[in-house]
C-alpha cells in the first residue's frame, strides 16, 4: 500500500467529484487520520496509543454512534459538560463538534479535546495530568482538582462496565477516581453504556446505580430495564440501525 494518492486518483476510484473528495479529506485531516499535501493526502502513521483506541473505536460501531445521537438530544446550549474519555465519548464528541450548540466542556481526553476546539462555540478545558499511552487520557491528582473546582451541568460519562449492582466500573483507578469526582460536581450523571458492557466485569467500583440520572443504550434486557427503573434511573433507549 502506499500509504499517498491524489485528488484525481480518488475521483477515478470512488466516482466522486474533486470538491466531494477534498471536503472529506478534510473531514478526515480534522480526525488526524489523514495528512493533506498540494493535489493529494497521505495516511498519517498512528501511534501505538493511537492504534489501540483505533482498534476499539470500530467495536460495536453502530451501537456507538446511535448512543450518541441519542446522548447530544440531552444537552441544551449553555450548559457546562464533563466529557471522560473513551470510543463511545469520542463518537458524542464528534456529535457534539457538529451542532450550534454554546458549551464548555472539561475532559481529561486529548484526542476529545481537539475534535471540539475546532468548534468556535465551544470552551474546552482540558483536564491537566499524567496522559496514559494507552487512552491517550490525563488522570490522577492534579486532573482530579480541577474538576473539583467546575460546577456542571451535565457529566456524560462511559465506562468499562455497568451492572445493577455496581453501577459503572473501570479497569484503572484513575478513570473511576475521576469519573466519581465528575459525577459529584455535576448537576446530573448522564452513562452512555452500549450493551456488551452489561455483561462485562471490571475490578473497580466507581458511579452507583443512586448517582446515576439517565442511562442511554442501544439495547437492554427486560430484566435489566426493571432493575434500573426500580432505581429510578431515566432510560433512554437509541434508535439502533436495522441489521443487514
Amino acid at each position: 500500500m502506499r500509504g499517498a494518492v491524489s485528488v484525481t486518483d480518488l475521483c477515478e476510484l470512488l466516482d466522486a467529484s474533486p470538491a466531494t473528495i477534498r471536503r472529506d479529506l478534510a473531514a478526515l485531516e480534522q480526525d488526524g487520520l489523514v495528512s493533506r499535501g498540494y493535489g493529494g493526502a497521505s495516511v498519517r502513521s498512528l501511534r501505538p496509543a493511537e492504534e489501540a483506541l483505533a482498534v476499539r473505536e470500530q467495536k460495536y460501531l453502530q451501537d456507538k454512534q446511535a448512543i450518541a445521537r441519542a446522548a447530544v438530544g440531552l444537552i441544551k446550549s449553555g450548559d457546562t459538560l464533563f466529557l471522560n474519555d473513551g470510543s463511545t465519548i469520542l463518537a458524542l464528541a464528534r456529535d457534539i463538534a457538529l451542532t450550534d450548540l454554546e458549551l464548555f466542556v472539561a475532559t481529561p481526553a486529548v484526542n476529545i479535546a481537539h475534535i471540539l476546539s475546532n468548534n468556535p462555540n465551544i470552551t474546552v478545558c482540558l483536564l491537566g495530568g499524567f496522559v496514559r499511552r494507552t487512552s491517550l487520557a490525563t488522570g490522577g491528582h492534579f486532573a482530579e482538582s480541577m474538576v473539583e473546582q467546575i460546577n456542571a451541568d451535565l457529566a456524560l460519562l462511559s465506562c468499562d462496565a455497568f451492572s445493577a449492582t455496581d453501577g459503572m466500573c473501570f479497569m484503572h483507578p484513575e478513570d473511576a477516581a475521576l469519573a466519581k469526582k465528575m459525577t459529584a460536581k455535576a448537576k446530573r450523571t448522564v452513562s452512555l453504556v452500549h450493551s456488551a458492557k452489561f455483561d462485562w466485569r471490571a475490578r473497580i467500583s466507581s458511579v452507583p446505580l443512586s448517582d446515576i440520572d439517565v442511562l442511554v443504550t442501544g439495547d437492554l434486557r427486560p430484566d435489566l430495564d426493571s432493575e434500573f427503573r426500580q432505581a429510578n434511573v431515566e432510560i433512554v433507549v437509541a434508535k439502533l440501525p436495522l441489521q443487514a
